[in-house]
């Protein structure tokens, strides 16, 4: 049944790439409802086939939804915010590195890094503070590698 309903969901969404505008504003409402006030075809019709898979895979995990919320803020409060990652560090973790015999602690934040009193945008800016010199920061503290080999 699975198999039918992925075929079928596919057909829909190939469908999608030759309709206008319109046809496609016409399709958001016979599925959906009201389709949103966004005056681009290319993106009506990703938002549709996106909006047509939600009840079949289902949607955004809520803690993206909570970060996509964070961007809009931080954009609509600054139009030229630059956001950083974080490297999939929660906030209020601190990560430890012994450079030329001092100990270095740096605490994730919600927007950034916090060291010495001081806040900055990436962990790369911090590696540069504490060597002088330009560092990849993830590396720096040991966080190098591939994404899956830390989780």
């Amino acid at each position: 049944m699975r198999i039918e309903c992925d075929e079928a969901l596919e057909a829909e969404i190939a469908h999608l790439d030759g309709l206008g505008f319109q046809e496609l504003r016409e399709i958001w409402r016979q599925r959906l409802g009201p389709p949103p006030e966004i005056a681009s075809t290319d993106l009506t019709r990703r938002w549709l086939a996106y909006e047509l898979q939600v009840p079949a895979y289902g949607g955004l995990k809520s803690e993206t939804r909570r970060r996509l919320k964070q961007l809009y803020k931080a954009f609509k409060t600054n139009p030229t915010y630059t956001p950083t990652p974080t490297l999939g560090l929660k906030p209020g973790l601190v990560l430890t590195r012994e450079w030329n015999g001092a100990r270095h602690q740096v605490m994730v934040l919600e927007e950034g890094f916090a060291y010495g009193g001081e806040n900055f945008r990436s962990l790369s800016e911090v590696a540069r503070r504490i060597t002088g010199s330009r560092w990849s920061g993830p590396l720096f503290f040991g966080l190098g590698g591939k994404a899956e080999s830390r989780k």
